[in-house]
This record gives structure tokens, sequence and C-alpha cells, in this order.
């Protein structure tokens, strides 16, 4: 909104300039946005002091949120007049409430979120659970901006894990079912499997026969297997349930075992693809700087990129989305820049344009990575339940709001790290009450709360005479939610809204030490921060909402 304006004055006397120019300058005597002048100095050959100076003087400033205009040092330098910010500001967010990047240009449009996707052999673990909160945290923030958003989850139903899990059930559990939650119940029978395949590697050769059939289409050990993911997932539905996932779609990779192959006569048919002597098939990616890649092996199974392809057609002809995202480790570039490139040379152009693949870093523990095959991982379920527990014993709440404390304490601790740095997950910082937490954003909202509740009845105000520079930073702050949530869909880093969301809360706390509110000095100053808390209560929990935490009223 304020670039916006700047711009169009700009604009105004003859500079051609985009918001992207606009710079905050570093301290707040030299205002709240500058145009730099340096550019348009070298190409006038001119001081850029003087084009500054020249500007400042033709800028016409009109009554409304610009309050004044100045040159210094070569920046135009332009100041807000923040008690009409305020009053503007405060009556829009109290008004909308939520949704504070809606736009009519998403309207109809849709976003796919492909995220998620934990291995159907065993329940997830901390790890997996990354893809999870910062695919979920993308969904919400897009479904903030107007997108209508689908949540894909896709299982590798045809991987060695789970030919590994048929072959134990087969072995150690055949006819018999969940005597607990299922995919902790499967965790069991994997692990066994995996410590009798350690002691006797000739095993290896049953469960590598019982992935050549799944892949090549064996009805009977397919429907082994199909049974097997069923109850896995029916455990995520579990865990996902308790942090407010919904999938629209669990999309198996099985699904496209046969229709695969039609991608890959194709890119043969138009040259894009050879077969080789062995009868595999080769897809040329080199002209592209790519390695290339077998699609098809020998005895005529796809791969899993093969299946993939197909995979992301069918999403494509299903919703035809604007937007395409996978969620999904740093060390599967490879498959995503190969997988790309391939879908272009079948004619998908438009839609690898439109799809990008979110990398993120791995959740380590202190003694190493984690290995669900060793049985040496950390389950989410645990570190929900174990979180829920301390919480419960610190704060002497009841479950639901311990759950909700505990849950928001994971959640924030794995997502407020950007995602392309590792996270080391360690139970104690995870934890934390204090600093940069879930549970002090949390706190901080219910602190608004509370002062709402103690005021009683109280008339809202949006105008004041003079702003303390503590009301000011508050004000500056919630006026600047709506261009992060964009930043954060722009750029798909979640991590914005968390950095914004303890921002705002540090500066709330901030405003609450220096502004008294229930005891203000009069009341028209009393109802304005009021009507402040209130608006702060809103931003922070759609906030807290985005990231994936819920806001509490009480702690």
């Amino acid at each position: 909104m304020f670039k916006e304006e700047v711009v169009k004055l700009l604009k105004a006397v003859g500079i051609k300039t985009s918001e992207e120019t606009l710079e905050i300058p570093p301290q707040t005597e030299l205002g709240d946005l500058a145009f730099p002048c340096f550019d348009l100095a070298k190409k006038e050959k001119k001081d850029p002091r003087i084009i500054a100076e020249d500007l400042a003087k033709k800028i016409k400033v009109p009554k409304g949120l610009i309050e004044r205009v100045e040159a210094k040092a070569g920046y135009v330098n332009f100041f807000f007049d923040w008690k009409k910010v305020a009053e503007l500001n405060l009556k829009e967010i109290l008004k909308r409430k939520n949704n504070f990047g809606k736009s009519e240009k998403f309207k109809n449009k849709v976003a796919i979120v492909d995220y998620s996707s934990p291995n159907p052999a065993h329940p997830i673990h901390v790890g997996s659970a990354r893809t999870t909160f910062i695919g979920e945290s993308l969904c919400r923030i897009f479904e903030s901006m107007g997108y209508k958003v689908k949540r894909i989850c896709y299982v590798n139903d045809l991987g060695k894990q789970v030919a590994t899990v048929v072959w134990g059930y087969l072995k150690f559990a055949k006819g018999k079912k969940p005597t607990k939650k299922s995919d902790h119940w499967l965790l069991d029978i994997y692990v066994k499997a995996n410590e009798e395949i350690a002691n006797d590697t000739s095993l290896e050769k049953e469960v590598e026969e019982n992935l050549r059939k799944c892949e090549s289409g064996d009805k009977r050990t397919l429907s082994i297997a199909k049974k097997l993911v069923n109850w896995c997932i029916d455990g995520f539905k579990e865990t996902y349930k308790g942090v407010g996932i919904k999938f629209d779609e669990y999309l198996r990779e099985s699904k496209f075992i046969e229709i695969s192959k039609k991608y890959v006569d194709k890119l043969v048919s138009n040259k894009n693809a050879l077969k080789l002597e062995d009868g595999a098939i080769l897809v040329n990616l080199e002209p592209y700087s790519l390695p290339n890649t077998i699609i098809l092996r020998s005895d005529g199974t796809g791969l899993y990129l093969t299946r993939d392809v197909a995979a992301s057609v069918h999403k494509l002809e299903k919703y035809k989305p604007s937007l395409n995202i996978y969620v999904v480790a740093e060390d599967q570039k490879l498959h995503f820049q190969q997988e790309f490139k391939i879908l272009e040379l079948l004619g998908y152009k438009k839609f690898v344009e439109n799809s990008f693949h979110i990398s993120y870093g791995y959740v380590s523990l202190p003694e190493g990575r984690m290995s669900s095959r060793l049985g040496r991982v950390v389950l989410i379920d645990d570190v929900f339940e174990e979180a829920t527990k301390r919480v419960k014993e610190k704060y002497k709440t009841n479950e639901k709001a311990a759950r909700n404390i505990g849950i928001g304490a994971v959640v924030y601790s794995i997502l407020k790290v950007e995602p392309n740095k590792q996270v080391m997950f360690n139970w104690k910082e995870a934890l934390q009450m204090e600093g940069n937490t879930g549970p002090y954003l949390q706190y901080a909202h219910t602190r608004c709360n509370g002062i709402l509740e103690k005021a009683g009845k109280w008339k809202t105000n949006f105008e004041i005479k003079k702003l303390t520079e503590q009301e000011k930073e508050l004000i500056k702050l919630l006026v600047k939610f709506p261009e992060i949530v964009e930043q954060a869909a722009k750029d798909l880093r979640p991590h914005y809204i968390c950095n914004y969301a303890y921002d705002l809360a540090t500066i709330f706390s901030t405003f609450y030490q220096f502004c008294p509110v229930l005891k203000a000095e009069t009341e028209q100053q009393k109802n304005f921060r009021l009507t402040l808390v209130k608006a702060t209560k809103i931003v922070l929990a759609n906030a807290l909402k985005i990231i994936g935490i819920g806001p509490l009223e009480k702690m």
C-alpha cells in the first residue's frame, strides 16, 4: 500500500520506477521509505543529490498517508502520517479479522501442494515432519491469499521399505491385524524384518523379489502391499488430525504403473529417449546440462521417476493448477530437475514453469541422522506426547491446552528455521517456554486476550492526538502483515511468518511495558490502546494459524 503510493507520486513527476527500487531507511529520522537516485544519476550524468533535491521540490504531496517529502544524500525520503495510517489500517484489521493477503487476482486459481509423503512402512518421524509442517504452512499461506488449495500426499507404495514390510508381515504376522495404532504396529514388523535380514543377507533376494513383483504389477503382492499401506495411512491420518491437517488426495505410486509407460513411448517416438541394447530406455538429457537417466528397465518395469512423471500429469489434468509445489528433501534436487525437463519434453512447458521444488535440510538428532530401519528414530507421535506431558507439568494446565502448547512448540521449533538449513532437533530447546518459541507467541496472544477481558466494556477508537514511539512501532508492524504474507507466498518461505510473529510478540511486549493500557491517562488514550491490543490479537492469531499453531485465550 505505502510503496504503491510512493510509486504513484514518482510517476506523476516523470520517474518510471517500481516498488522493488524503494528502500527502507536505516534510521527512522530519514523517513519511512526512500527512493535512491544513483541509477538516475548515472544515466543523466548528474549529481544524485541534485536529482533528489529537484524531485523533492517537484513532488506534490496530496492530503493522505504521506505527510512530507525530503531529499538527503541522493535519496528522496518519504515520511508517513502514522496517525492517519493507524486510523485506516486498524479499521481494516478489525473489519477483516482474517485473510489479510486475500486478493481477487487469485480467486478461482488452484495451488497444489504435494508434501509430507511419509514412508508407508512405519510412523512419521521428526525428519518427515519437516516437510509436513512446511507444506501445511504453505497451504495456509496460499489459502489466505485466495487460492483454492489442493493438499496431496504422494505415497511411495512401491519402494523397498514396503517390499520389506510385506516380507516381514508374511513371515511374522500373516493373517493378523494391528493390535495398536496401525503405523506403530507396522514399525515393529519393519524393524524385526530388518534385523532378520541383517543376520542373513541372503534374505535380501526375497525382498527384492517382492519389490520386482510390485513394480511389475503382480496382483497378489500388490494386494498385500495395499492392505499394509492402508493400515499405515490410517495411522498417518490420526497423526495429521492432531495437527489439523486433512489431505484432499492420497496419491499412490502404484496407480501409475501402466499409464506411465505411454509417456515412455512418447519420449521414444519424439526421439528424446532411446532404446539400449539390453532393452532399457534412456532419456537423453545431456543437451540440457543434466545427466541422462534410465526411465524404463530392461525387464520392462518403470522407476520412481517414470511414475512420478505420470503422477504430475495426473495432477495437471485433474486440478488444472496455476501453481504446483513439491516439498521434498534436498537430496531429491536432481530428481526434480530431470522430472521437470522430461515433462517439458512431453509438451508440458507451461506446467513446468509454474512448478517448484521446495527443498529442505534434514532434521538430525544429537547422536546422528535418524534411521527407521534400525529403529533409532524419534517418532512425531512420541514427540507430541512428550511435549504435552512436559507442558502439563510446567503449567499445571488441562490436557487439551497442554497438547495445543506442546504441539505448537514442536511445529514452531522446526518451521522457524529457513528450509535450506539443517535442523538439529533438541528436546530442551524445542520445549523452551521463553524466547523465540511457539509458547512465547501463544502467551503474547493470551496476554492480549487478558487485557481485553479486564477492560470490560469499552469503545473502539482509531484516532489519537499524539503517538508514542512504542505505539508507532507496533502500528508499523501490524500494517506490514499483508506484505509479509504476500512475500512468504512469493518466495515460498513459511519461516517469514515465524519471524514476523516473533517480532510482533516482542514489540507488543515493549508496547505493553511502556504504554499503560487500562491505566492510560485519558479515556480516549485507553480506548485507542485497547484498539491496538485488539488489532494485535487478530493479526497474531492469523500468523499463528498460518504457522500451524492454535491461538489460546488462556494459558
